[in-house]
Order: C-alpha cells, then sequence, then structure tokens
C-alpha cells in the first residue's frame, strides 16, 4: 500500500495516487520550491524593476540622471543582468537592454539602450 508523500497516510483508491488531498498535495509542493523559488521571485521582481526605472528615466535611448532618481523609481543597483566595455573603455552595467555607467559629474549616471554593436 503507498502513502501521502506529505502526512505518510495510507492512501486509498488508484495505484498512482500521490497523496490523499488537495491540500496535501499543495503543501507538498510548496514546501519543497518555497525558499529557493522565493529568492528567484525576489531577484526577477527587482530586475523588472531596475529596468522599467532605467526605462522611465531613459525614453529617448541616452539620458543623464542623478543615481537619486533611479532610486526613488525604484532601482537598486546591486542587481543586474550584465556588463558591456566599450572601445572607450567605459564599463556598462546592464539591466537587460538598459544600462548605465558612472557620470563625469559626482551622483549623476549616463543611461543608454543597449544597440545592435553592443553584442560583440
Amino acid at each position: 500500500m503507498n502513502t501521502c508523500l506529505f502526512c505518510n497516510n495510507g492512501l486509498k483508491g488508484r495505484i498512482d495516487k500521490k497523496f490523499c488531498n488537495t491540500q496535501c498535495k499543495s503543501a507538498y509542493h510548496n514546501q519543497s520550491t518555497s525558499s529557493i523559488e522565493t529568492y528567484i521571485r525576489n531577484i526577477n521582481k527587482q530586475l523588472r524593476a531596475n529596468r522599467s526605472a532605467l526605462r522611465t528615466a531613459c525614453p529617448q535611448g541616452k539620458a543623464t540622471v542623478r543615481k537619486e532618481f533611479l532610486i526613488k523609481l525604484g532601482m537598486d543597483f546591486k542587481h543586474l543582468t550584465h556588463s558591456w566595455k566599450s572601445k572607450g573603455g567605459n564599463l556598462y552595467y546592464f539591466c537587460y537592454d538598459y544600462g548605465y555607467t558612472p557620470a563625469l559629474e559626482a551622483g549623476k549616471v549616463v543611461i543608454v539602450q543597449k544597440q545592435d554593436y553592443m553584442n560583440d
């Protein structure tokens, strides 16, 4: 006789049955992936927020803004998808298709939208 994967009670019914009820099924699946899935979900949520902040601050493809403005829009500078180094040596930090690099003026960043030549 098979037992429930969550509560270990005996199962009645179909031979391939794995759970005694829907509550045990839900609880089993929630416990098995909860901590790592929550972590990944939170990181992905922040990446989307970062992209949205960069896009809002840079609607035309290139802009210079204060870092505080991006923070107010929900930007967290710790979460990025990739980086790219220009031929001039500037390092750009990207969140999907929008990136930034520190501006010459302290406290500001230059935001750019990804271009085809940046794929190399």
